[in-house]
Order: structure tokens, then sequence, then C-alpha cells
């Protein structure tokens, strides 16, 4: 595998291990942590971490490695808005082109949420809350929409809820859930207006400024 497949590969996990709450702000990440976890050369490792300081994802801290470039709390609301805004203009750009295995997809998503609300899962309701927004997003046909709210993505240690309260988190995701079932329902009524101020006024609200 190319140097520039193992960077890409070690930035997407480094991602997703911030995201689902496994490297917690003031946590130390060294390209050796890297390279014993993927099994992989230090350069690629290295390029990956520097690419992700160079996104504003993490900070170099001198002799001692890497760690979460912490934002605060307005620029990461003023985040989550714009998110807000272009997730929902990919969900109403994806109208006409949603199908009925599309809105199934989305109804067997949400049913995996359940089972890993459930469970207590919080790194697969993650990885499932993804899956379930891409189904839309990935039908929007506007590849500059769909790299910019990657990047945007990517320029946020995490934009879901998080608490170490684990009874408060999920009963939190399991609210979520319920959007995420209002959301399907919009798209089966081919509701559009309705879908994209869903998304912009309620789905993508913080409404729990201690969880974010």
């Amino acid at each position: 595998m190319s140097t520039v497949s193992l960077r890409n590969d070690a930035t997407k996990y480094i991602m997703e291990r911030i995201h689902h709450g496994d490297i917690l702000p003031g946590e130390i990440l060294t390209e050796t942590n890297v390279c014993d976890l993927l099994n992989i050369s230090r350069t690629p490792a290295r390029e990956a971490l520097i690419e992700l300081t160079a996104n504003g994802v993490l900070e170099k801290v001198p002799r001692k490695g890497y760690r979460i470039k912490e934002l605060d709390q307005k620029r990461k609301i003023d985040s989550y808005v714009v998110l807000g805004v272009l997730d929902a203009l990919a969900a109403k750009l994806s109208m006409p082109n949603i199908e009925e295995k599309d809105i199934l997809r989305m109804k067997e998503i949400i049913d995996l949420m359940d089972i890993a609300i459930k469970y207590k899962n919080y790194s697969s309701y993650v990885d499932l809350q993804e899956k379930f927004h891409h189904v839309y997003i990935d039908k929007c046909d506007n590849l500059q929409l769909v790299t910019m709210l990657a990047d945007l993505k990517a320029s946020i240690y995490r934009y879901t809820y998080y608490s170490d309260n684990i009874d408060k988190l999920f009963e939190l995701s399991q609210d979520m859930n319920d959007e995420h079932r209002q959301i399907t329902e919009l798209f089966e009524k081919r509701d559009a207006e309705g879908l994209e101020d869903f998304l912009i006024n309620t789905h993508w609200i913080t409404k729990h400024m201690d969880m974010i």
C-alpha cells in the first residue's frame, strides 16, 4: 500500500476515534501511538498528524506530541450552524434523487441505531448516524457541497453530543434518533421545504450546551 493511502487511512482512523470520544481533549497522541495502533511506519503516521494539525483538529505540544485543539463554545456553535445549513441544503437537493431503496436504508440504519443505543455502544451509534446522513448527502449531486461538508466535519473534533454520564448520553441519543425518524418521514412525504426547516431549526440546533 502506498504512503499516501496509509496516511489517508491514519487520518480517517484518528478522526473516527476523536468523533467517538475515544481520544479526549488534553490526551496526548504521538507518532508512536499511531504507528502501534495501525501497524504502519512513522512517515504516514507523521503526515497524518501534520495534516490534522493543518486542518485545525490537532495542535502540537512541544516535546510531547499532539492533542485535540479546543474550540471555544462560540466557535463550536457557529460551526454547527453552518454544518446544519449545508446538511439541509444537501437534503433538499437530494430529494428528487431519493428512491424507495434509500428510504428503506434510512429506516434500517435507524433500527440499527436503536440497537446501538440499547446496548450503549456509542462508537457504533456515531458510525451509523454518519451513514444515515450520507444516504441523502451522497444523492445531492453536488460534489462541491459534499466536499464542503466533509471539510467542515474534519475541522470540528466532535460534532455529536457527548457526556461522561452514559445514561444522559444515550437518553439524548434516543431523542436524536427519533429526529432521524422524522427526517425519514419528511423524505417519504417529499416535503423538501419542511425537511430543510427541520434540519436547520430542530435537528442541528445546539440544545445541550454542556454536551458539546
